[in-house]
């Protein structure tokens, strides 16, 4: 008797599927334990495809992250860039909390497991990556001196805002506003300092 294997299926769907099914488990069963093959299997796409598709959980972050990142840049209106830059930042993170919130259970269980991961931290590149993105998003550069202190200052302020933001029940998301908005004020001023115009 043959083993019955589910219908290939598209590459792009195979990942929107493999990336909702992991996201959906992290939330009901945390991240640490899971693995390729247990999201394999809700998503009904064989192993060996996702496999293929996915070397690791991290690999699926990453493409998950880039899949953030294109939402966030077709978004962009360069109509607003009569706007300061804070308020042009300010928009572009609200754009992606935004955007990550169908999976708002998922990335807290992962945001809690990787407290206990001691190689999270080797993992930044990524985010600063992306963050430099948001950053040429703004209409503002990333690149030289002043760009790696922008991209590195809103990783930071990024990620405690993202805390804020999971912790957020309000349906205005009121208190994350306020943190990003507060963040941004003070980063502006100390690159003011640092590198003034």
């Amino acid at each position: 008797m043959t083993k019955k294997t589910s219908p290939a299926r598209h590459t792009s769907d195979s990942t929107s599927l493999m990336i909702d099914a992991a996201l959906t488990l992290a939330a009901r069963e945390g991240w640490t334990h899971l693995s390729i093959a247990d999201i394999a299997s809700v998503a009904d796409i064989p192993l060996s495809n996702a496999l293929t598709r996915f070397s690791s959980k991290q690999a699926l972050l990453n493409t998950f992250r880039d899949q953030i990142d294109k939402t966030v840049i077709d978004g962009t209106d360069t109509d607003t860039f009569d706007q300061t830059a804070r308020d042009r930042l300010f928009d572009v993170i609200m754009r992606r909390l935004d955007a990550l919130g169908p999976w708002k259970g998922g990335i807290a269980a992962i945001s809690r497991d990787a407290l206990r991961d001691p190689l999270s931290n080797f993992r930044c590149h990524g985010l600063n990556r992306s963050m430099g993105l948001m950053i040429e998003c703004a209409g503002l550069s990333s690149a030289g001196l002043r760009g790696f202190a922008r991209t590195h200052g809103l990783t930071i302020i990024y990620l405690i805002v993202l805390r804020r933001w999971l912790k957020d029940d309000s349906t205005d998301m009121a208190p994350t506003m306020a943190e990003l908005d507060g963040k941004l004020k003070s980063i502006e001023q100390f690159l003011r300092r640092f590198q003034p115009n």
